[in-house]
């Protein structure tokens, strides 16, 4: 599997978003260290918090934070850690035979707009706050063998999830990865981003914008022009209404992660 390279690469139409504390909150992401495992062999998970990708920012909290892998033979917790070496949480896990996907989920946290600055907590901690939101986050990463593995194209059930119509590791250069996008198991209309490790040093910045479609394989489908090897993210993002009191909203927003080669 493609080894990614992060030198700075001349690119045409990058997208960026600078516009709020829900567009510029950390992407949470995960990828595995070497890149290039072989089934059998054992792999680092990274889970980055990050606005650029590739390059971790900040560690989530640990107790905020699952893993877990998921093969045809079942699904694994992976005990998860504070990184000593870089701002992140890491794990190690064995690279199945079969393709499957590493799942994370960074639990719903409520943040607060204070005069102060975004501050963590509600406004029953924060009662002068302007606002106050929960921002909730799913990380996924497709690994593992390239077999024709049904696993690949189904659900596992997050509650915004990007599912692949096909292994998205065997998109050429030049050629459309295409995904379902569901909120709650159902598809969502929305806009989509993408991009890949190394694409620029500028936060907040992709490779790649488009929004779901309706096609002859369903709708809220998300074609993705992969414009260079390495390794991509697809990432979605929406606001959805929260129950608790006093919260004014609940972001979601999810990636997928997958290496390609040259």
């Amino acid at each position: 599997m493609f080894q990614p390279k992060f030198a700075t690469s001349m690119v045409i139409g990058a997208v960026t978003l600078l516009i709020g504390m829900s567009a510029n909150a950390h992407e949470f992401i995960a990828s595995h260290t070497p890149a290039n495992a072989k089934p059998g062999e054992t792999a680092t998970l990274a889970l980055d918090s990050t606005h650029q990708f590739g390059l971790p920012e900040e560690a989530e909290g640990k107790k905020d934070v699952r893993a877990t892998l998921i093969t045809t033979d079942g699904k694994n917790d992976i005990a998860i850690s504070v990184n000593d070496d870089a701002p992140n949480l890491i794990g190690t896990f064995d690279i199945p035979k079969n393709a499957g996907w590493i799942s994370a989920h960074r639990l719903g946290v409520v943040w607060s707009q204070t005069p102060d600055g975004w501050q963590a907590g509600g406004a029953d901690e924060h009662p002068d706050a302007v606002t106050s939101k929960r921002y909730e986050k799913f990380a996924k990463l497709l690994t593992g063998g390239q077999d024709a593995n049904e696993l690949v194209t189904q659900p596992i059930g997050d509650t915004l999830e990007i599912v692949p119509l096909r292994d998205p590791r065997d998109t050429k250069v030049g050629e459309d990865a295409e995904f379902q996008i569901l909120l709650n198991g159902q598809p969502l209309t929305t806009s989509v981003l993408a991009t890949y490790a190394g694409f620029t040093e500028t936060p907040a910045s992709w490779a790649y914008a488009t929004e779901t479609l309706n096609t002859e394989n369903g709708s809220g489908i998300a074609k993705v022009r992969v414009s260079a090897p390495g390794l991509w993210i697809v990432r979605v993002a929406t606001d959805v209404p929260d129950a608790e009191e006093g919260v004014n909203g609940h972001n979601i927003r999810a990636t997928l992660s997958f290496a390609v080669d040259e």
